[in-house]
């Protein structure tokens, strides 16, 4: 992910990829994940969080944020829904999806040989358009804390 790219440049090629400005061919799963990792990186840097790392792997999985929040490691998974028929996206992350980020955040400490506070957030987008935001904001952002426990 491109840490230098700026918030207005973010927003201009978001804005772009969902109002369908661009080749339909570059419109992609692939893109709009892109795309909106980098908008929830940028509304969470605005938020006062410090970027870690993005999109760390291990055998277990994916975790798409890794920020601090004070003294507190905070997991981060964005989910972006065009539109909330079949509900939002933090109702997308199964318990299994849930296990494979808490296995994956284990390991991230254990990498790192942290023994700090963490917790699990997750990041719930959809089109401003189904919200009342900003006109010049392509994106609602629900921020949910401590979305789930590790137990």
């Amino acid at each position: 992910m491109d840490r230098k790219m700026a918030p207005k440049s973010v927003i201009k090629r978001l804005d772009n990829l969902l109002h369908k400005r661009c080749k339909a061919a570059a419109l992609t799963t692939k893109n709009i994940g892109e795309t909106t990792e980098k908008a929830a990186l940028v509304f969470l840097l605005e938020q006062g969080l410090k970027l870690l790392e993005t999109n760390y792997y291990s055998r277990y999985g994916e975790i798409d944020i890794v920020m601090a929040d004070g003294k507190v490691i905070v997991f981060i998974e964005v989910r972006y829904r065009k539109n909330n028929a079949y509900g939002g996206g933090a109702t997308s992350i199964t318990r299994n999806k849930q296990q494979k980020l808490i296995k994956t955040a284990n390991h991230y400490l254990q990498h790192h040989k942290a023994n700090v506070e963490c917790r699990f957030d997750v990041i719930d987008m959809s089109p401003a358009e189904l919200s009342a935001t900003k006109k010049n904001q392509p994106f609602h952002f629900n921020w949910i804390k401590n979305a789930f426990i590790s137990v």
